[in-house]
C-alpha cells in the first residue's frame, strides 16, 4: 500500500492542494447492495485512488458512493469508477468535493510529448497566416493552456513575446485548433520555452481535451506507482541479501 503521496506528485499538478488530509483514511465504497472497505491512497486534481481487496467486484463506469473517514471529518461523495488495477480503484474526484479544498492551480497540468503547428500570428487588429506552419513541441498541457518549445526558428523566437497572440493546431490523440496568448517566455538549454493560455476553445474540443488530460493523469500515476513499488522491492531484496 502506498503511504507517501509526495513520491507520486504529477508534473505540474495542484501544488498546495490540501487533500492530503484524506490520504490513508479508511474509505467505504459501495454500489447497489455491496459495500467494500479500503484505504484512500491518492487524491490530486480530478482523480482519487482507493486500495481495497474487493476491487474486482467493481467495473469501469460503475456509479459508486464513497464515505471517507478522515482525521478532518466525514466526507461523502458520489462518483464513477474510471480505472482499476490489481488491488485498487481509480475514481473521479467530483467538483463539489474538490471545492472543499484549497487549490493554488486552477487546472491540473500534465507532462506530455506531443507536437503541434504554429499556423498564424495575430497583431494590430490583423491576422497573418503562415504559408509554412512551424512545428511546436508540446511539453505540458492543462485545460487552461500549454507549455511548448520551438526548434531552430530564431526569427519566430524574436517575434514571439509575452502577450503575443498565436493560432495553433495541437496534434494530440485528436486535432485541436485554438488561439493562445503567450504568458511566459523563458530561455532553457534547448531554446526558448513558452507558456501560453487558451483564448478560445470550442465546447466539443474542450470536452475532448478534458478526457485526454484525465487519461494522461491516470497513465502517469500508474506508471509512477509501478516504478515506486519496483524500487521498494529491489531495495528490500538488496537489504535482505546483506
Amino acid at each position: 500500500m502506498l503511504h507517501n503521496q509526495s513520491a507520486l506528485k504529477l508534473y505540474g499538478s495542484k501544488e498546495g492542494y490540501d487533500a492530503d488530509v484524506l490520504i490513508d483514511s479508511k474509505t467505504m465504497v459501495g454500489k447497489d447492495d455491496f459495500v467494500a472497505t479500503g484505504v484512500l491512497t491518492y487524491a490530486l486534481g480530478d482523480i482519487m485512488e482507493v486500495e481495497l481487496p474487493e476491487y474486482d467486484v467493481f467495473q469501469l463506469g460503475d456509479k459508486v458512493k464513497m464515505v471517507v473517514y478522515s482525521k478532518s471529518g466525514l466526507f461523502v461523495l458520489h462518483t464513477t469508477v474510471i480505472a482499476k488495477e490489481a488491488g485498487s480503484l481509480m475514481v473521479l474526484n467530483p467538483p463539489e468535493n474538490r471545492r472543499k479544498f484549497t487549490e493554488k492551480r486552477e487546472h491540473a497540468r500534465v507532462q506530455v510529448g506531443y507536437s503541434g503547428r504554429l499556423i498564424g500570428l495575430q497583431g494590430r487588429g490583423a491576422q497573418h497566416q503562415l504559408e509554412n506552419p512551424i512545428t511546436i513541441e508540446i511539453k505540458n498541457i492543462s485545460m487552461s493552456g500549454i507549455g511548448f518549445t520551438i526548434q531552430d526558428a530564431p526569427m519566430i523566437d524574436k517575434i514571439i513575446q509575452k502577450q503575443s497572440l498565436l493560432d495553433v493546431e495541437l496534434i494530440l490523440d485528436f486535432n485541436m485548433a485554438s488561439s493562445i496568448e503567450i504568458v511566459r517566455k523563458e530561455w532553457l538549454e534547448e531554446g526558448f520555452y513558452y507558456g501560453a493560455s487558451f483564448t478560445s476553445v470550442e465546447t466539443e474540443q474542450a470536452k475532448a481535451l478534458r478526457g485526454f488530460i484525465l487519461r494522461k493523469q491516470i497513465e502517469t500515476y500508474f506508471i509512477q506507482k509501478r516504478d515506486l513499488e519496483y524500487q521498494k522491492a529491489m531495495e528490500k531484496k538488496a537489504a535482505a541479501s546483506q
